[in-house]
């Protein structure tokens, strides 16, 4: 009883969640299955069916990334019954080449096929910015690269910043007089505020999947990107997306292009979609064999680190968007 409590706080908590109630399927961050592992050891001593699959929200195409995940994988083992599965979720195939010749199993199923598409719409707006970043204000995802002329025509939305990066915080927004800056939004205002720019800005030298990246592409805008660990590029249709080098010239080069040059908003949908579905069949073949059964929808990000995982949330948003699209211009 004692694990199950602890499990029930982590799943409340949204920092896990259950897929499957028989046999037990779970899913977790990376960092939180490594923080939490006593937990789930504890868990999957009474569930010697029970399954994890953890999702990785940071690259672990390097040596030392995919050797600490192996690590806490390896620790998990020696506390569960062999009949216990740790399945990574992969978003390269060199992260799952990585963690395999470490003894982990790994699937590639890219995390940003778990975004549910009925959350995002292109809308029609008023094209007020040349470009949006969906992102938080911290060091690696570079804003430096932004060029500062493009300030007064830069929409930046989630910006929130930590205690430990706000000298950082601080000096981006001296750097790009005149952006807009919105930290806070909910899931029913993304597509609206999305619809305003012209493309999406993904930055970062690494990180994980980058869902930003695939949000801008189901709201219809191309993306500007740099080359990055992560995986974030292996769901991308390419003909939607300027790669540029990491400098102010060849960022704003591309903004430019998509400025100067707009692609229909449904066919980026639509050609983002077409790359996705390999991925949600996989995922599906992959909770047969674990569940037995074939599932039905994955939930939003799978349900984790996610305030309103729920199919009525889904919805709700899905009918403003609609109700959005008829609205006046």
């Amino acid at each position: 009883m004692k694990a199950t409590t602890a499990l029930v706080d982590l799943l409340t908590k949204h920092v896990a969640s259950l897929l499957c109630g028989d046999p037990p399927v779970l899913a977790v961050y990376d960092s939180d299955f490594a923080a939490n592992r006593a937990v789930f050891s504890e868990f999957a001593r009474e569930h010697p069916r029970a399954a994890v699959l953890v999702q990785l929200g940071w690259q672990h195409e390097t040596d030392e990334a995919a050797g600490r995940l192996a690590d806490a994988v390896a620790a998990f083992r020696t506390d569960v019954p062999a009949s216990v599965r740790v399945v990574a979720l992969a978003n390269c195939p060199r992260e799952r080449e990585q963690l395999a010749a470490r003894g982990v199993e790994a699937r590639f199923v890219h995390q940003n096929a778990f975004l549910d598409e009925r959350r995002y719409r292109p809308l029609r707006a008023e094209k007020r910015y040349d470009a949006v970043y969906l992102a938080r204000l911290t060091p690696f995802k570079r804003h430096v690269l932004i060029p500062p002329a493009r300030a007064p025509r830069l929409l930046c939305i989630g910006c929130q910043e930590k205690p430990e990066a706000r000298g950082y915080a601080d000096g981006v927004r001296a750097r790009l007089p005149g952006a807009t800056w919105i930290p806070f939004f909910s899931g029913a205002q993304i597509s609206r505020l999305l619809a305003r720019a012209r493309c999406g800005l993904a930055l970062s030298a690494e990180e994980g999947a980058c869902f930003a990246s695939a949000e801008y592409l189901l709201c219809g805008l191309p993306v500007v990107d740099t080359p990055a660990l992560g995986g974030r590029a292996e769901l991308y249709p390419t003909e939607f997306v300027a790669t540029a080098e990491a400098s102010e010239d060849a960022v704003g080069a591309a903004v430019e292009r998509w400025r100067a040059e707009p692609p229909d908003p449904w066919r980026v949908r639509a050609a983002f979609l077409a790359r996705v579905e390999p991925h949600r069949a996989a995922w599906r073949e992959l909770m047969r064999e674990l569940a037995g059964r074939a599932p039905g929808r994955p939930p939003h990000k799978l349900g984790i680190r996610t305030p309103h995982p729920g199919r009525a949330h889904t919805l709700a948003i899905a009918l403003l968007n609609r109700l959005a699209a008829f609205a006046p211009r």
